[in-house]
């Protein structure tokens, strides 16, 4: 049976939503930590019940033991004593392996830090707990395409955290917790390193998940306006649930959003950013590259060459120029890599680097040309360029040249970025929290 209580007054939740499937059962649960200054009661003796499509939020100060119940209904830690039953499956004695098993299958997590892997685009990171599933490469690419579309993010599939705003990273860590289908969403502090209006925004997009996808939310937070967005409020003090009632009707972060001065006009840069496509796409193009990152190739053709014609006459006793040619170009794109990544940030895009193949290619032959000419012409014999067939020939030539050095230039440009970025392996017992 329901309880309609009247909308001001907070009133027990075990009065309501009886007619709801169980998803969360806790009974008489305590949790003790042993420490150098003797046993620390965490939990004690918590009875608690969750029903499926709730909204939860659990308040309390530090050391009142929310996140460690947080823990325990993620699976990241047990119980010393009690029951946790989740779906109908007890999980609180199972194995790390058995609990890391779960939360990949049935809970979804949202950190307030958002933990999104920084070199990986918004579409990679919301994969990556597909990709701990087995789930082949098309399924998940369309899976995790589906859930950015369902927080707002279609258009920023492509876009790395440090391209979106603390907003939109949230909303990326939303759409990865939801890409498996979890019945249970669990997020601690998913709004304490965001602004008032950003937070709202998140609050909204969670409340809309629960009312139309049916979801179950449950929300760690040390704030009484971010609790009043959920449909129940439990308080904890000192191990122990103290209160545990319903907001009836709960705060509506949308309306609340609305009540926020919209932000001050994007200026400049940010504003051609957002509105103009030509800004987006030079964006994309990344920029003009640091005068670092030649200068950085330059000494690294030096030290190349030097470490090559060591080896030609210590090691092969040869006059032989390949090894060294070699050994420059190696050694320049290594360290021009290198130097963009510390200037940058981030790997060049395609952009980027043929513009700095072909640039730093054409700036070398011109230099060492006019070099050449100035100091060996005069010694060389003298060459008819009075017939314009070869003139033609010699120009088409001098670019046939420079244009294959400017591509060999690209390729290792290529081949040493993707060494420099390459992505660590997914650690195998880190699929537990999906991220």
């Amino acid at each position: 049976m329901t309880f309609a209580p009247e909308a001001t007054t907070p009133v027990p939740a075990s009065l309501v939503r009886e007619d709801r499937e169980t998803l969360i059962s806790i009974e008489r649960v305590s949790k003790d930590y042993v420490s150098d200054a003797g046993l620390v009661r965490a939990l004690r003796e918590v009875d608690l019940t969750i029903k499926k499509g709730e909204f939860v939020a659990i308040v309390g100060t530090s050391g009142s033991g929310k996140s460690t119940l947080m823990n325990i209904l993620g699976c990241l830690d047990r119980p010393t004593r009690g029951t946790y039953t989740l779906a109908g499956v007890p999980v609180g004695d199972r194995t790390n392996d058995g609990r890391a098993l779960v939360r990949n299958r049935m809970i979804g997590f949202v950190f307030q830090g958002f933990n999104l892997l920084p070199r990986t685009t918004a579409l990679e990171n919301c994969e990556l707990p597909l990709q701990y599933r087995g789930v082949p490469v098309k399924e998940r690419r369309d899976r995790a395409m589906k859930a950015l579309a369902a927080v707002g993010l279609a258009d920023r599939t492509h876009h790395t955290p440090n391209q979106l705003s603390g907003g939109q990273q949230q909303r990326v860590a939303i759409a990865r917790a939801l890409v498996t289908d979890p019945p249970l969403l669990l997020a601690d502090e998913p709004t304490g390193n965001l602004d008032s209006r950003t937070s709202y925004e998140v609050l909204a997009l969670l409340q809309r998940l629960n009312r139309d996808v049916g979801i179950t939310i449950v929300l760690v937070t040390h704030e009484p306006d971010i609790a009043a967005c959920a449909s129940r409020v439990i308080h904890m003090r000192d191990g122990r649930i103290v209160s545990d009632t319903l907001n009836t009707p709960p705060l509506s972060a949308a309306i609340e959003l609305a009540k926020i001065p919209p932000p001050e006009k994007a200026s400049g840069l940010e504003a051609e950013e957002l509105n103009d496509p030509v800004e987006l796409q030079k964006r994309r193009l990344g920029g003009p590259v640091p005068f670092s990152v030649p200068l950085a190739m330059f000494g690294g053709a030096l030290l190349g060459a030097l470490v090559g014609g060591l080896y030609n006459a210590i090691i092969l006793g040869s006059k032989n120029a390949i090894i060294p040619l070699v050994c420059a170009l190696v050694f320049e794109a290594w360290l021009g890599v290198r130097s963009a990544k510390k200037r940058l940030g981030r790997p060049m895009t395609f952009d980027q680097r043929a513009r700095l193949a072909l640039g730093y290619t054409v700036t070398v032959f011109a230099t060492f040309g006019l070099l050449f000419g100035w100091l060996a012409i005069p010694h060389l014999p003298k060459l008819d360029m009075t017939s314009p067939a070869r003139v033609a020939l010699a120009l088409v030539g001098f670019v046939l040249v420079v244009v294959v050095a400017a591509a060999a230039r690209f390729g290792l440009l290529t081949a040493a970025s993707k060494l420099v970025w390459r992505r660590p392996a997914p650690p195998r017992t880190h699929a537990a929290a999906q991220t």
